[in-house]
């Protein structure tokens, strides 16, 4: 887990230093000393090259002397999260990573909402109570620690990491590896410290060997993009970064990645616009809004159809916030009753699409006059991409659950909505 927050330190060091953010009412004001430019001007130097130890006590001191700036909490986190690696105590560490997720917390209850901040504590959620309200289920990747032996090595190669000796923590990484092929993080971790001293030929050997351990984690794909964009790839970058947003859609580091490579090779980053309207069961029974059975001329009144046949199947309300049932270690849940599943969302949208078109061929309704999420809906089934957009785009509880399920006899189906809806 350290580790891998620390990787993300990489973003903060490719983007320019954030201003000082708005300062929350209860912020104390700052006591800036005869030192506090010259001390911040440091500070950053280290940061920026990537010396987060070094630059540690820095920013312990600036966020005494200006505790409402933002960017000083966070990069005050980021060295917190570098010392952690190099503790190897337990109860010592894990009260250094508090300490840590505390800061990046506070920095981003003053304002800071950037790609770090999110990546760090999106990360720090995957455990196994995170994963169980969540309703996404753990991969091996997150859930498998490793043999004893293998866990030995990996905490020196934290140790030489966290000291910023990327050739010294590769050679390391490599050896807990070997002695534990199937452990997903001493592969990732080897790729990241190879793409720290450039060399992208041995990190992208490392990523590849994540990915085969457990191809349903996100991690080793975006790291990956983000070295094949170094060398000048950037249909391979590309490639990667959409297969990482497929292994997981519903955390932000990927689909932000992905988002950046889109800005920066041209392109847009979109989602197809479509409102499903919600409904309520009083009784068990769907109370059909008198707005929506109105609204003839676009069409909106055929989602009555789809209501009905959501409510048929088990369904009380549009989305499914919790599911319900026993969990195994792996958060996946057995639900002891209704789940909401991408099959019944596809069927139960078919069956809409179903009452439009023969409205349609009646001429009861003109295409010209469909309602905008109506229209969208009939493009997607029109392309047979309509399950793809439910277990992406429209997620809940339910859905969330079944998507792994899914994922795993439509890799390529994902991948290709991906590349036709959601890039332009």
């Amino acid at each position: 887990m350290s580790h891998s927050a620390l990787i993300l330190f990489a973003i903060l060091a490719s983007v320019p230093p954030l201003q000082a953010a708005a300062q929350t009412p209860a912020a104390p004001a700052p006591h800036h000393e005869a030192s506090f430019e010259a001390e911040r001007k440091q500070a950053d130097e280290l940061f920026l090259a990537q010396k987060p130890l070094d630059a540690l006590p820095l920013y312990e001191d600036l966020c005494r002397q200006d505790p409402a700036t933002a960017v000083f909490a966070e990069r005050h986190g980021a060295g917190l999260l570098a010392k952690e690696t190099t503790i190897s105590d337990p109860s010592a560490r894990m009260k250094v990573h508090i300490e840590a997720i505390n800061e990046l917390k506070r920095a981003q209850s003053l304002g800071d909402n950037s790609a770090y901040v999110r990546a760090v504590l999106n990360l720090d959620t995957k455990t196994l109570v995170g994963a169980i309200v969540a309703g996404i289920p753990l991969t091996v990747g997150y859930s498998y620690h490793g043999k004893p032996e293998a866990q030995a090595v990996f905490r020196e190669a934290e140790s030489a990491f966290g000291r910023s000796d990327w050739a010294a923590a590769a050679q390391l990484y490599i050896r807990a590896a070997t002695l534990d092929p199937d452990w997903y993080d001493p592969a990732l971790c080897a790729g990241d410290a190879y793409f720290r001293v450039n060399d992208a030929t041995n990190a992208s050997i490392c990523f590849a060997k994540a990915i085969a351990i457990d191809p349903d984690r996100e991690t080793a794909y975006r790291y990956w993009g983000d070295a094949l964009f170094r060398t000048g790839d950037r249909a391979g970058a590309g490639e990667k970064f959409v297969a990482a947003v497929v292994a997981e859609p519903y955390g932000k580091p990927p689909i932000l990645e992905l988002g950046q490579w889109a800005q920066r090779t041209g392109h847009q980053l979109v989602r197809p616009a479509i409102t499903r309207p919600d409904f309520i069961t009083p009784g068990n029974v769907l109370q059909v809004d008198p707005a929506l059975a109105a609204s003839t001329q676009d069409g909106r009144a055929s989602w009555i159809v789809y209501q009905q046949y959501r409510v048929a199947h088990g369904a009380r309300t549009l989305n499914q916030f919790i599911l319900a049932g026993g969990s195994d270690a792996n958060a996946v849940v057995t639900p002891n009753g209704y789940r909401h599943t991408i099959a019944e969302e596809h069927a139960a949208l078919r069956a809409m699409l179903a009452d439009i078109e023969s409205k349609l061929k009646s001429g009861e309704l003109t295409e010209a006059n469909l309602d905008p999420s109506i229209r969208n809906l009939r493009t997607l089934e029109k392309a047979d991409f309509l399950g793809a957009w439910i277990a992406i785009n429209a997620a809940d509880a339910g859905i969330r659950s079944d998507y792994p399920n899914y994922r795993a006899l439509h890799r390529a189906h994902l991948v290709d909505y991906v590349n036709h809806f959601l890039i332009h």
